[in-house]
């Protein structure tokens, strides 16, 4: 009775443990940067706690997949390794789906995912060519009634 109890615990904690998620996917088909990484790889272990202490993610576009325990993401890392022609590729390695660079290892991609952090995007010029013609249109609207009262 005790082995059948021991089984029984032993397969429960291993259901469980099984069941929870190591790894935290951002599944984003639109983000600028792909990044797949390794849940137990030490290298992508500390991009990760880089990128969280800046809250990097939160500031790029970014779709993030493991790849060592996940078959599917596996399977999506390879065939873009395939398609780019890319040679001997690990993790972390991150695509930047903008320009087409790929950057493999802690500082590359970190570099990669921070190269554009603080240009202005053509949106944002944009909206301030837009914000500044309805300020000088305010300010024409404010003069032209203090120039007739003169």
């Amino acid at each position: 009775m005790k082995k059948i109890l021991l089984i029984l615990t032993a397969s429960l904690f291993l259901l469980v443990s099984c069941g929870q998620k190591t790894a935290v996917d951002i599944i984003n088909p639109d983000a600028e940067y792909r990044y797949f990484f390794g849940v137990t790889c030490p290298h992508c272990q500390e991009l990760n706690r880089i990128a969280e202490s800046k809250d990097l993610y939160s500031k790029i576009s970014v779709e993030k997949r493991e790849v060592y325990h996940n078959t599917e993401n596996q399977a999506m890392f390879l065939a873009l390794i395939k398609e780019l022609d890319v040679e001997g590729s690990g993790v972390p390695f991150v695509y930047d789906t903008v320009t087409g660079e790929v950057a493999v290892g802690v500082q590359p991609a970190l570099k990669l995912m921070t190269s554009r952090l603080g240009q202005v995007t053509e949106t944002a010029v944009e909206e301030v060519i837009e914000n500044s013609e309805e300020i000088i249109e305010k300010e024409e609207e404010l003069v032209l009634p203090n120039e007739e009262t003169e």
